[in-house]
């Protein structure tokens, strides 16, 4: 957290008008949010990824809250509140502080300035091309050079998944591992070892077996292997419990685990995956081989194909644009496009964003709400931007 002079604060603010302007140029209508809400809505659909990093307290009235560290789930829950009166598709833009704590680089702690657009209940291929082209139209406005947009499809990486026949749990927690598996398939034994302490696959040669024998079957059926094999061989430590109790309660533990086999082949899989980044198309073709070896569908490989076709021929993003299929973002909201703008003099993603249609739903809401939208860090921008100019007009004002 940092002090501004008055010529810093003035060409900060400028910038914000700026960029305000331009996003409004494309529809996009200002929506202010509290900087405090309640700690659960930034929790709910986030993952691990901002537990650690939120500045919470108990306010007077034994309520937990927090400064927001991100606008997207303030917007989707004022959505959920104000749906009846709000026709689909609707976008909207934002600007204000956001409060992080920073674990890597706790120096760099504290608040900065968010602006960004989210536009919601649109599922097509070129609301996603909507956001991206916005998305690099606001950092050229800021007149910064040699920026890159790294681009994801998390869908696909899915859909890779289902065709290995993982659960959603392993799932989630693959997709989590893949920054540790762009490494190579060398760490996939270490993410096996922590997917076993998850208890995400079964404990023990045993519990494999079991995995294997109820897998493919509806509950009713299950529950028949399962009790058979109960008398077969475990009847004597039954005691007076109900058998249909154990039975149930022993299903129940088998659901939520996968085989080692098909953990394993998953990891490798998304290490592969993971492992290809590059120009568009030629990462695309890379990735073509990745999904032709798992058998896996290809609507949504089809669909990220349509999008490049659409976005590569703006020149906004021409050249800026590459393709790495080991971005997954921090936040476990999002699902589809997944994007982050980078530039060499800054240690981290100038900004990003992607498709996030399940919030709606984690949020509380009875329907899914398609919905995507991006957010960038102002001082980022301006630090990058044109001369540093922030930096050099508060040296200016300190001479």
């Amino acid at each position: 957290m940092t002090d501004l002079s008055q010529d810093s604060w003035r060409i900060k603010r400028d910038l914000e008008n700026r960029l305000g302007e331009l996003i409004g140029g494309f529809g996009y209508n200002h929506l202010e949010t509290p900087i405090l809400e309640p700690t659960d809505l930034f929790l709910r659909k986030s993952g691990g990824a901002l537990a650690s990093r939120i500045y919470s307290f108990t306010d007077p009235g034994s309520n937990l809250v927090s400064l927001r560290p991100e606008f997207t789930s303030s917007i989707m829950r004022h959505y959920l509140e104000c749906a009846e009166d709000t026709p689909l598709p609707v976008r909207w833009q934002y600007s204000g502080p956001v409060f992080r704590y920073e674990l890597s680089h706790p120096e760099a702690s504290g608040q900065f300035t968010q602006i960004g657009a989210e536009l919601l209940g649109s599922p097509s291929i070129t609301a996603d091309a909507e956001v991206l082209g916005l998305a690099s139209q606001v950092v050229s406005q800021s007149e910064v050079a040699d920026w890159r947009m790294a681009l994801a499809d998390l869908d696909v990486l899915n859909s890779v998944l289902d065709a290995v026949g993982v659960s959603e749990r392993a799932k989630t927690f693959i997709i989590q591992n893949v920054p540790k598996l762009q490494q190579g398939k060398q760490v996939i034994p270490q993410v096996l070892e922590e997917a076993h302490r998850l208890h995400i696959t079964g404990q023990g040669t045993r519990e494999d077996y079991l995995v294997e024998a109820v897998q493919g079957l509806d509950d009713s059926q299950a529950r028949v292997v399962l009790r058979g094999l109960l008398k077969w061989n475990a009847a004597d430590q039954v005691g007076q419990r109900n058998a249909d109790e154990v039975v149930g309660r022993l299903l129940r533990k088998l659901r939520g685990t996968d085989d080692g086999k098909s953990l394993h082949r998953g990891l490798e899989l998304a290490s592969d995956l993971a492992a290809v980044h590059g120009e568009p198309k030629v990462a695309l073709r890379d990735a073509e081989v990745v999904i032709q070896a798992a058998g896996a569908e290809t609507g949504a490989f089809e669909r990220l194909s349509q999008l490049l076709d659409l976005v590569l021929s703006d020149s906004e993003i021409g050249g800026h644009m590459e393709l790495d299929f080991g971005l997954v973002r921090g936040l476990a909201y999002y699902n589809g496009i997944v994007f982050e703008v980078t530039h060499p003099r800054w240690p981290e993603a100038l900004g990003g964003g992607g498709r996030y249609d399940g919030l709606a739903r984690a949020l509380g809401g009875r329907e899914v709400v398609p919905a995507l939208g991006f957010a960038y860090n102002l001082e980022a921008l301006l630090a990058v931007g044109k001369g540093s100019r922030v930096k050099r007009a508060t040296e200016s004002s300190q001479a």
